[in-house]
């Protein structure tokens, strides 16, 4: 009998499986959190699993060999790397998951930060998108990085077709678009030389690694602008292996391919290639919708170590816009227009233990050609700039750091505007023409002396800059602090910015003022803000502000009535400026956010503010045109499985005002002329946009599906347009019609 039971065992022992175990956890790369609900396969012997909820995983009893691993889920990038199971050794693994379009790094750095970058000392109103926040909240319809930042906190926009923004009452071009490192105006697809067509950024968001928006007093290391401030980041391209991804949809097709450069991998090259046809969608969903824009770019960065310490990265960005108007004037309507642009900028750093130096060179050109009815051309122009950037970063002992930069611009601009009267049924001759040009040059330093700790932050800098066209330059100190009570930080401080004028503007448009005494626009920003967190992944921020602005331009010759004739002044032929506004902006903002790799996140805000200018040269008080009082954004995404995930967006404003002399409301044919500016408002603008991803993973790529219905409600929302003025001072067309209901569905592919 004991025999018997003896050669069971010794059978039992022969067929039962044998071989070592692969384990692993799987984190965010960010964070350092775990994931779960996340697919891992080895492909070789077909075995697959989940993680669970504290982000493990296991397949026991693997055959010695190498194979192929597979990692997959929704909302982060899909890993496919080898790994090598040794004889009588289990295989213990940590698979850090970038999230979104990211690229896969097999180190991990142990930290518990936040799932943001940590934020600048002082700085009350800072918000960060990875790049899978970003791919969510951009919109299949537009794929526009600058759609996503009109979502966040203390954010404004009443536009569908623009890309533009406003922050906290200032406008969009006193908005700050940084790109790795380089600041510039010029990278949106937006027709120049008029107003009321649309615009979108130049990138592609699936090349993004993170985006961020720092409001009020903030340090001005990139450059001269009067608000805030923009940054988006090109991730590197793969060096582990070749990728490419594919995206379709129903208005736009897209390709990123990427990988290792040499066959030491110590650089890496990335692609992107991107058209929309947005504009043919609108047309077949809203034929009554007759002006549309389309577009095409492509973006590329290189990236590779000299040495050790050495790295170059060269980036280049180009793009190609074209606008058409179905119904234009034959005398001065815009019927066709392009825009092209295009950046290179190659940049050195050098890295070591007590320093960090970063030079950078760049080159920017733009060109326009806006034409009519005929073929008549109604503007054009060009632009050439080049930057040198150089900075550098000192860590000094007990916390401190030594921070600072020059910059040199160079830039030279040529426009030309033109206005025409019809002579015949299709003839026209020109009436008046301007055209200017200009060459300014920029030279800047900055400098930043920092000191951080656990619980406590302070820094203080100053930028000094000088244009060659302006009458004096600009000091612009900063002084921002923080603290840690407890669980409750508490940051503020005082900041102080510039902008110089638009150089044509300068050369061919400016009044009031010779063109050769200019002044730059300058704000004072004063901030408060409260951070408390209630669990570790909700907090609850309250941030306060006022700003100052002094020399503000303000577009003149517009049309009125005179207060004293009660007659109508007619606008001038061309736009005239003068720098005679200062004003304040005051409010408050309030936000409730989730960040977590699981489950819901997301965020609840309502944003209060005031603008009110004053032109001390004619004794007008009026709003702002960008002074919306109450701005409420919720952004919400709900992860269902490894697999699927559903996401809202919903943005309300209380609106803007109608710029321009005008009474009455903003119905059709009941605006009239008037004495007062900025008297009407839009009507309030809301729009909910809905969103789900499924994602199909095989064993060697994956496929996502995704659909969106922008404007799910169909509001018939309202933006403001070029009109006219009747004999009777009636003002009609003055506005039109926004998005309707937009559905879109698409495909990704990833392998």
């Amino acid at each position: 009998m004991i025999a018997a039971l003896l050669l069971l065992g010794s059978l039992v022992s022969q067929t039962a499986p044998t071989g070592p175990a692969i384990r692993g956890l799987v984190i965010d790369a960010k964070t350092n959190q775990p994931i779960a609900d996340v697919k891992v396969a080895v492909i070789e012997p077909a075995l697959a699993t989940k993680t669970d909820p504290a982000g493990r995983f296991e397949f026991a009893h693997v055959a010695p060999g190498e194979y192929t691993l597979t990692v997959s889920t929704i909302g982060y990038i899909f890993v496919k790397r080898k790994v090598v199971v040794a004889p009588k050794e289990d295989l213990e693994l940590t698979i850090p998951l970038a999230e979104g379009t990211g690229t896969y790094q097999e180190t991990v750095t142990v930290s518990d930060e936040s799932a943001t970058r940590p934020k600048a000392i002082g700085v009350t109103s800072q918000y960060d998108l990875g790049s899978a926040a970003l791919t969510e909240l951009r919109g299949v319809t537009a794929d526009d990085p600058m759609r996503a930042i009109q979502a966040l906190p203390g954010v404004s926009t009443g536009d569908d077709f623009q890309a533009s923004f406003s922050v906290r009452g200032s406008a969009f071009r006193h908005v700050g678009i940084v790109i790795d490192g380089t600041q510039n105006e010029f990278l949106l697809h937006a027709i120049r030389g008029t107003s009321e067509t649309g615009s979108v950024s130049m990138i592609n968001t699936d090349i993004l690694s993170h985006a961020s928006l720092m409001s009020g007093a903030q340090p001005r290391p990139d450059g001269d602008w009067l608000g805030a401030t923009v940054q988006f980041d090109i991730r590197e391209g793969s060096r582990d292996r070749l990728g490419v991804r594919a995206a379709v949809s129903g208005t736009s097709s897209s390709g990123v391919f990427e990988g290792p450069l040499g066959s030491t991998h110590r650089g890496s090259w990335l692609v992107s290639i991107r058209r929309s046809y947005l504009d043919w969608l609108v047309r077949k969903i809203e034929p009554d919708i007759d002006s549309t824009i389309g577009f095409s770019d492509a973006q590329a960065k290189l990236v590779y170590d000299l040495t050790e310490r050495q790295q170059l990265q060269f980036t280049a960005i180009a793009g190609d816009a074209s606008y058409e108007e179905v119904n234009a004037s034959l005398a001065n309507g815009l019927m066709t227009a392009r825009s092209r642009s295009l950046l290179g900028s190659l940049a050195w750093r050098y890295v070591r233990d007590r320093v960090v130096v970063t030079q950078r060179v760049s080159l920017i050109a733009a060109d326009f050609d806006n034409r009519g009815l005929v073929g008549q051309h109604l503007a054009d122009g060009d632009t050439r700039q080049a930057v040198w950037r150089g900075d550098a970063i000192v860590p000094l002992p007990h916390g401190w750091t030594l921070e600072g930069g020059g910059r040199y611009e160079s830039l030279r601009s040529n426009e030309t505007l033109r206005t025409y009267s019809a002579t015949g049924p299709n003839t026209v001759k020109i009436r008046f023409e301007r055209s200017g040009s200009t060459s300014p040059s920029t030279i800047g330093g900055w400098g930043q002396l920092s000191w951080r700790t656990d619980h406590s932050g302070l820094s203080a800098g100053v930028r000094v800059t000088d244009r060659s066209t302006s009458a004096e330059g600009a000091v612009l100190p900063w002084v921002l602090a923080e603290h840690t009570f407890g669980h409750t930080t508490l940051r503020g401080g005082f900041g102080r910015s510039a902008q110089y004028q638009d150089p044509m503007i300068v050369a061919v448009a400016l009044v009031a003022v010779a063109p050769s005494d200019t002044v730059p626009e300058t704000a004072n920003s004063y901030d408060l803000g409260i951070t408390q967190p209630i669990t570790k992944t909700i907090g609850v921020q309250v941030n306060a502000f006022y700003r100052n602005e002094y020399d503000v331009l303000r577009l003149n010759g517009e049309d009125r009535v005179d207060p004293i004739t009660g007659a109508r002044v007619v606008q001038t032929t061309f736009p005239v400026y003068s720098p005679t506004l200062d004003g304040t902006s005051r409010g408050a903002e309030l936000v409730v956010m989730r960040r977590a790799p699981n489950g819901l996140s997301g965020w609840v805000s309502y944003s209060w503010a005031r603008t009110h200018y004053r032109d001390w040269l004619t004794g007008e008080t009026f709003d702002g045109d960008f002074d919306q009082r109450h701005t409420f954004n919720v952004f919400a995404q709900q992860r269902l499985s490894y697999r699927m995930t559903v996401s809202g967006k919903l943005r309300v404003g209380s609106n803007v005002p109608l710029v321009g002399y005008f009474e009455g409301t903003t119905v059709p044919d009941a605006l009239k002329l008037f004495t007062l500016r900025n008297d009407v408002r839009l009507p309030m603008y809301a729009r909910l946009d809905l969103r789900a991803n499924r994602t199909f993973t095989f064993q060697r790529s994956r496929l996502t599906l995704f659909v969106e219905v922008m404007n799910v409600l169909a509001r018939s929302n309202l933006r403001q347009t070029d009109g006219s003025i009747r004999l009777n001072l009636d003002a009609v067309g003055f506005v039109d019609r926004l998005l309707p209901r937009v559905p879109s569905a698409g495909l990704l592919f990833e392998f």
